[in-house]
């Protein structure tokens, strides 16, 4: 029959089943009994002590109703907009998460304790950590290498005549200053950048060296004292060793923790992914 070809007919018909299919939906859903929204004596005693914290006093009973209800109001708002599905693909909300399951995992090692002969392993392999800084007192001379030619040759030539003696210093101006006393290694670092100062660190008093490289330039470098780094022993730093060693602890459960996730979850990379890391980088991503 014509009517059962009829487009009008075809929509009405499909209509109709959507139409039926949600109030079904809707009915089921609005009958089902939700968990109800729980507020705890622990929340109550937490509201307390947070306003405690803040206004240095106890929150009248007015002021304790108005908390638990801000509480109360915002749970039910948190649990309507994750019913709606507002909860995904949110990136702040997918940071808040990941930074709380962090702060879980990295709290496992707050609270253990190593045995003393961990700590002193600790401390003889991280000797580094736990020492007095080396310190220098050393003057230089700058080659710009935006107002020469070529800075690090004009650097070597001026060496070479300085150790004969034939002439004074003479290089380029340095806004930061020739002359340094008593400068540890962190300032050092801090103003030329960590390959110089570790190259000038290596340096004995007495004569002129370089040149040594550093974001400015190139430099010639005299040492007039050098206080080497010193151990501090392990008896006056233990509460350092302490704090340094739940930190790299921290640091391996974290470690272990996100590797463990790997192999729980997987990782699919598009390949249009691989294009825009590189294949090498993309190749090191999958395999961590």
């Amino acid at each position: 029959m014509k009517v059962f070809r009829e487009p009008l007919l075809h929509f009405a018909v499909a209509g109709a089943l959507l139409f039926g299919g949600y109030s079904w939906l809707h009915d089921e859903r609005a009958g089902a009994v939700a968990e109800p929204v729980r507020i705890s004596e622990g929340d109550v005693r937490w509201l307390k002590q947070t306003w405690s914290s803040q206004w240095l006093r106890d929150p009248t009973s007015i002021e304790l109703k108005g908390l638990v209800e801000d509480l109360l109001n915002e749970r039910l708002m948190a649990r309507e907009a994750k019913e709606m599905g507002l909860d995904q693909d949110d990136t702040i909300i997918r940071r808040r998460l990941a930074q709380k399951l962090k702060f879980m995992v990295e709290d496992t090692a707050q609270v253990a304790e190593p045995a003393e002969a961990e700590l002193r392993t600790f401390y003889a392999a991280n000797l580094s950590r736990f020492e007095t800084p080396g310190r220098l007192s050393f003057k230089q001379v700058y080659f710009s290498p935006e107002r020469r030619v070529d800075a690090a040759a004009d650097a070597k030539a001026v060496l070479a005549r300085l150790n004969a003696g034939d002439i004074e210093p003479a290089g380029d101006r340095l806004l930061i200053g020739d002359i340094f006393d008593d400068t540890d290694s962190g300032a050092i670092s801090g103003m030329f950048g960590a390959d110089f100062a570790h190259a000038v660190l290596q340096l004995q008093p007495g004569g002129w060296r370089g040149p040594i490289s550093s974001g400015y330039g190139f430099h010639l470098v005299f040492v007039t004292r050098h206080m080497p780094a010193a151990r501090k022993p392990f008896e006056t730093v233990r509460d350092a060793v302490l704090v340094e060693w739940r930190s790299a602890r921290q640091a391996e459960l974290a470690r272990d923790y996100l590797a463990e996730l790997r192999r729980k979850y997987g990782l699919e990379l598009e390949d249009g992914v691989s294009t825009m890391l590189g294949s090498e980088t993309a190749s090191k991503v999958a395999a961590k």
